[in-house]
């Protein structure tokens, strides 16, 4: 949990925050602080396990915490919890360097083996349209070049690409995989509630984060589009982006 520690400790060195509002919606979420930042986040999947079920005292909880008691449910057990606390830490910690688009960054690559840990659904068929063929580690989808994520220490050793989805903080994959990720060429952590850490992405081995930005003029229409559903995939008032750490 030494990483997990790390990144709280870096994320409390920002100024805390009092929370105004708090979007959870099916495929994104939006938590807002009262001094106008504000930060979107990853909703697990509802392929998993864990319970969506709600409860008053952890809603009540969650609706008095501040933003530095937020981001420390980010390796919660509970799905809305970890989307509330990545948004937080986006918010806290966002992205101020500029980046190149997703779609361009695709194009130039040219992978011996990319391995893609966690299915992202959107992301994996963009990566076929261009004909960049992942393999996906992941427990519970059953496609083709899916595989099961134990096998992941066995097959990594010959990837020159290998993408994260952020959920790995969450399921401790992004624990176990520590030296693999640090002795891997080009390693991408996925969006979005990836707070901006450089230094500390760096000693992980992280070396580009790709993320939607947040257009700061429709930043109203994208909260009601969160709510009512929307993925962070298909909306035109987000732009994925990819930035070097």
């Amino acid at each position: 949990m030494r990483i997990f520690e790390t990144i709280l400790k870096e994320l409390r060195s920002f100024p805390d925050g009092e929370v105004s509002e708090i979007v959870l919606g099916w495929h994104g979420s939006i938590v807002l602080f009262r001094d106008g930042r504000y930060g979107l986040g990853s909703v697990p999947t509802r392929r998993n396990l864990e319970s969506f079920e709600s409860y008053s005292s952890q809603t009540q909880r969650l609706l008095n915490a501040s933003a530095h008691e937020l981001v420390e449910l980010m390796v919660s057990p509970y799905p809305q919890e970890f989307a509330i606390a990545s948004a937080a830490a986006s918010a806290l910690a966002p992205i101020k360097t500029k980046g190149r688009p997703l779609s361009r960054f695709l194009k130039d690559l040219n992978p011996k083996k990319l391995y893609l840990i966690g299915y992202e659904q959107p992301l994996v068929l963009l990566f076929n349209n261009l004909n960049l063929k992942p393999f996906v580690l992941d427990d519970f989808s059953r496609k083709p070049r899916v595989l099961p994520s134990w096998v992941g220490p066995h097959l990594l050793n010959d990837a020159d690409w290998l993408w994260i989805t952020f959920q790995a903080l969450r399921d401790r994959q992004l624990f176990s995989l520590e030296k693999l990720i640090k002795s891997t060429e080009n390693v991408v952590l996925l969006g979005p509630g990836v707070p901006w850490l450089p230094d500390l992405l760096s000693w992980l081995g992280i070396k580009y984060v790709a993320q939607p930005r947040i257009s700061h003029s429709k930043a109203n229409h994208l909260l009601k589009y969160i709510a009512a559903g929307g993925s962070c995939w298909d909306c035109e008032f987000l732009s994925w982006e990819v930035y070097p750490i």
